[in-house]
C-alpha cells in the first residue's frame, strides 16, 4: 500500500469510527455522514482540521423529523484517547455553521402531535372551538401559510386560514412569525390564532436543539416551495449528543 493509499484508508477509518459513535447516540437517522479532516499524526495529538456532519431524516423530538441536518465544525482540540475511540470530546470550546431543513409534511406532522397543540386546545376549550387539524404549507414567495378546521360550540364547522413571513429577532435567538394576512375566518378565533402563531416560532427557534455546551445565533432563514431552511452560527463547549 502506497503511503497515499494508506493515508486513504486511515482517513476512511476514522470517519467510519466516528460516524459509529455519533450514530450510537441519535434516537432516529435514516443516512449519517461523518468526515473529519486530520489524519493519525494529527490525531493522536488531539487535532482535528474540521469536522463535517451531515444526517438525513433525523429525529428531534418525538414529533418532529428534520429532513436534513448539516454541521461543519472548524479547526477544534479534543482528547486523543477519546478521539482515536470515536468520542469527540472538547478541550477548548469551537465554532461551527449548522443547517436545518424542513419539509412541510414533516412539519404539518409536527403541527398535529399531541403536544404541540396541547395549549391550543386549552384555548379552544375556554373559548368552545374544537381545532381538528392544522395544515402547513411552505410557498415559493417565502411565506408560510397556516389552515385549521375547527368545530364551534353549535358543531358548525369553520375554518381559519392566513399566511405569515418568519423573521429573526434582533438578538438572533428566535424566530417570529410577522406580516399575518388572513384568507379565511380573520374574525373568528383571535386567541387560536395567536397562539398558533407562538406555537410555530417556538418549534422554529430550534430550543430543543440548544442544549447543555451548545448555543444557537440563527443568520438566515428561507422558505421556498415545499421546504424551509435555517442557518445559524453555532458555538460549542460540549460536543451535541441527540
Amino acid at each position: 500500500m502506497t503511503p497515499p493509499e494508506k493515508a486513504k484508508f486511515s482517513q476512511q477509518a476514522i470517519n467510519k469510527i466516528a460516524e459509529v459513535a455519533i450514530a450510537s447516540q441519535l434516537k432516529q437517522a435514516e443516512k449519517l455522514i461523518v468526515q473529519i479532516d486530520t489524519d493519525l499524526n494529527k490525531l493522536v495529538r488531539g487535532k482535528i482540521d474540521s469536522i463535517n456532519i451531515n444526517i438525513n431524516g433525523l429525529l428531534m423530538q418525538p414529533y418532529l423529523i428534520l429532513e436534513e441536518l448539516q454541521l461543519k465544525i472548524n479547526s477544534v482540540t479534543v482528547k486523543p484517547r477519546s478521539a482515536i475511540l470515536g468520542k469527540i470530546k472538547l478541550v477548548h470550546p469551537s465554532t461551527g455553521t449548522i443547517y436545518f431543513v424542513f419539509n412541510q409534511d414533516d412539519l404539518t406532522r409536527a403541527f398535529n402531535s399531541e403536544s404541540f397543540l396541547a395549549n391550543i386546545h386549552q384555548i379552544g376549550k375556554r373559548i368552545a372551538i374544537n381545532v381538528q387539524q392544522v395544515k402547513c404549507a411552505l410557498l415559493a414567495d417565502g411565506k408560510i401559510s397556516l389552515s385549521s378546521e375547527l368545530i364551534l360550540s353549535n358543531t358548525e364547522q369553520a375554518r381559519i386560514a392566513f399566511t405569515t413571513v418568519p423573521q429573526i429577532s434582533n438578538d438572533r435567538r428566535e424566530i417570529s412569525l410577522q406580516y399575518l394576512h388572513y384568507l379565511e375566518g380573520e374574525a373568528l378565533a383571535p386567541e387560536l390564532t395567536a397562539a398558533l402563531l407562538l406555537q410555530v416560532s417556538e418549534l422554529l427557534s430550534l430550543r430543543m436543539f440548544e442544549q447543555k455546551g451548545m448555543s444557537l445565533r440563527i443568520q438566515q432563514i428561507d422558505v421556498t416551495a415545499g421546504k424551509l431552511t435555517l442557518q445559524a452560527d453555532t458555538y460549542i463547549e460540549q460536543f451535541p449528543t441527540a
